[in-house]
């Protein structure tokens, strides 16, 4: 058993667990979309730690499903545990692991082989991050990581592999610069826009380019807004967020602060061409709808360079209007430098996305869009009917940087985990699970009074159909063992992996569950969690009525006047002062604010704001029954 502590919370987590279980997603739920199911809608499970979101489908047709997975990344201020996750058609958990602030969750194939890839680091600097990228096998270890070269660290907004085989991804380097052009300082500051490209395993940096010695200050559509007079305080004028690179070698580049894609020649880093913005090369055959994006995000090339894909996120936050977004399919003409709209995606229910999203064409041909900084993805046929639309957090609560991924995708995928099933008995009911597998079908239930050896197997006593993330199983009533297992099976009847033993005694008030991923078991009484949830409850209301106490107290004033009539001195400190709720160097401009909730997870009334819809989540965000 395990001691102390943890048993507590363990129990309590899986008792919570053992009402909620894998019940699926919801259908156009009304009480989902108005926060009925708290910020950040979670499931959770009987035989695991493991959380999974919840999905609403508000449209939903037999032209989506076509077996493969959807990817992304939650966090926010109500994601407690942040990290990758996969979903599979139906917007059930598939596999998640909680590596933090999380960006950028995509697969690629490398040499053959698939990957898992995303960025993990520090997202508290304003609009962007350092950290690493990983890339995962499909058992879900560590194959490569990619961190920077040259002393400089990899940032979160793009990691894409090359036709090439090669890494390319953005940098944000600290520069001096004269920044008079914009209204700052002869000796000012910048977060220069940069992106290398690399060798994945021996990591020899093969290219790297810099805005700053390539693009005019003066063509940038942000000021410094308050930045760039301070090292500490660079002025971001340019912010790269995609690269790609074509079969000739050159590189896309999308500057969000510019309104352009910029076509960088890969041997000088010279700007052959520049689309949008103000020094566009391209006539608009389109009135315009083609070169009028605004705050972009993920341009890729597309039909063998003859076309673009990009995300029109068309709103930058407070202090910039804000637009419904769109995707853009693009026909772009070299020679002529003309440019066309081929298709326009538009939501049937218009999404303000201020920050992050993708587009993505998929192999079935239809276009998958996700919004970034709200909550959502949409799929889309080729000429931009809706076909599916989805919610993995309330819509109320779109753009106030609850709940976040900064792409979605969606892809084929086959997990093999090295792990074992999870597996957990009470009573006459099993439940298994096992992060990661996508292969298994059915979960066969075996008992044994013995431990397993070669002359002693356990004996079969039911299958059932895998369903969703954890799959729950009755014990059959005359079943008459001392330890029950479960066995993974694929759609050929092939045994993947089974589950330890779980020792079984039907009138117990205790739970077993044994962790595929650790040689510990242990048990959750259920009279000591009905204890514990009691108390806890006591002390969350207790919290919450003593918070509004204060909260009332210094909205209305009391406070500050009890504090001003009692204040004192104190020899060392001098004389206790009142209240200040003007925030200091804590506040920010609009567009600061804007860039520190699309990237961080700051406090303060400027960056959370304040009242009573300001909420907290927790594992009881979600009351599925």
């Amino acid at each position: 058993m395990i001691p102390g502590t943890l048993t507590v919370a363990l129990a309590a987590f899986l008792f919570l667990a053992s009402a909620l279980a894998d019940v699926g997603p919801y259908f156009d739920s009304e009480r989902y979309e108005q926060g009925g199911m708290g910020p950040w809608p979670i499931e959770t499970y009987r035989s695991t730690s493991t959380v999974g979101a919840v999905v609403n489908f508000l449209q939903y047709g037999p032209q989506c499903k076509d077996d493969q997975y959807y990817f992304i990344s939650p966090r926010g201020y109500s994601v407690h545990k942040p990290g990758p996750m996969i979903l599979d058609q139906k917007g059930r958990l598939v596999w998640t692991k909680p590596y933090g602030h999380t960006y950028n969750f995509n697969v690629y194939n490398y040499k053959g082989q698939d990957y898992l890839t995303f960025w993990v680091g520090d997202d508290s600097r304003v609009g962007h991050g350092e950290g690493t990228y990983y890339m995962l096998d499909s058992s879900y270890q560590e194959a490569f990581t990619l961190s920077g070269a040259n002393g400089l660290a990899a940032d979160l907004h793009e990691f894409h592999i090359t036709l090439d085989e090669t890494a390319v991804y953005t940098i944000y380097d600290i520069r001096p610069a004269d920044i008079r052009v914009a209204g700052g300082p002869e000796n000012g500051w910048i977060w220069d826009g940069t992106f290398q490209e690399v060798n994945i395993e021996t990591k020899e940096l093969l290219f790297e380019w810099r805005a700053s010695e390539h693009f005019d200050i003066a063509d940038v559509y942000r000021g410094p807004e308050g930045s760039g007079d301070d090292e500490k305080r660079p002025w971001d004028y340019f912010h790269i967020n995609s690269i790609d690179k074509d079969a000739k070698g050159n590189f896309l580049v999308s500057a969000r602060y510019c309104n352009c894609l910029i076509y960088i020649d890969g041997r000088t880093g010279e700007t052959i061409w520049t689309l949008g913005g103000k020094r566009s090369n391209f006539t608009d055959l389109s009135g315009g709808a083609a070169t009028n994006f605004t705050w972009q995000h993920h341009a890729r090339f597309r039909d063998n360079g003859t076309a673009i894909t990009l995300l029109d996120n068309s709103s930058r936050g407070r202090g910039a209007p804000q637009y419904p977004s769109r995707g853009l399919y693009l026909d772009i003409d070299e020679t002529n430098m003309t440019v066309q709209v081929r298709h326009e995606y538009w939501n049937t229910s218009p999404i303000k996305s201020q920050s992050q999203g993708s587009i993505q064409v998929l192999d079935s041909g239809n276009v998958l869009v996700g919004y970034g900084f709200s909550a959502a993805w949409t799929e889309f046929s080729m000429d931009g009917e809706v076909l599916c639309h989805a919610h993995f957090a309330p819509e109320r609560d779109f753009s106030r940087g609850k709940v976040i991924s900064y792409r979605t995708f969606k892809h084929s995928w086959v997990g093999t985990p090295n792990t074992l099933p999870d597996f957990e008995v009470y009573a006459y009911r099993a439940a298994a699970s096992w992060n990661g597998a996508t292969e298994v079908t059915h979960w066969v239930l075996e008992g044994t009074n013995e431990k397993i050896s070669e002359t002693a197997q356990p004996t079969f006593l039911s299958a059932v159909p895998k369903d969703g993330f954890e799959t729950v199983i009755p014990i059959p009533n005359d079943a008459k063992f001392e330890y029950l297992r479960v066995r993974a099976v694929n759609a050929k009847g092939e045994t993947l992996a089974a589950s330890k033993l779980a020792r079984w005694d039907p009138t117990s008030n205790e739970a077993v569950v044994v962790s595929g991923d650790s040689d510990e078991s242990f048990f959750v009484d259920r009279e000591t969690v009905y204890a514990i949830l009691i108390f806890l409850t006591i002390a969350l209301f207790s919290t919450a009525a003593i918070g509004a106490f204060l909260w009332f107290g210094v909205r209305k004033g009391y406070l500050v006047s009890w504090v001003r009539s009692h204040r004192w001195n104190d020899k060392e400190r001098g004389t206790f002062q009142p209240l200040n709720r003007s925030g200091g160097s804590m506040d920010l401009s609009d567009a600061e604010v804007e860039d520190s909730v699309e990237f961080s997870a700051l406090l303060g009334d400027q960056v959370l704001g304040s009242g009573p819809d300001v909420e907290r989540a927790g594992s009881m965000d979600v009351v599925r029954r």
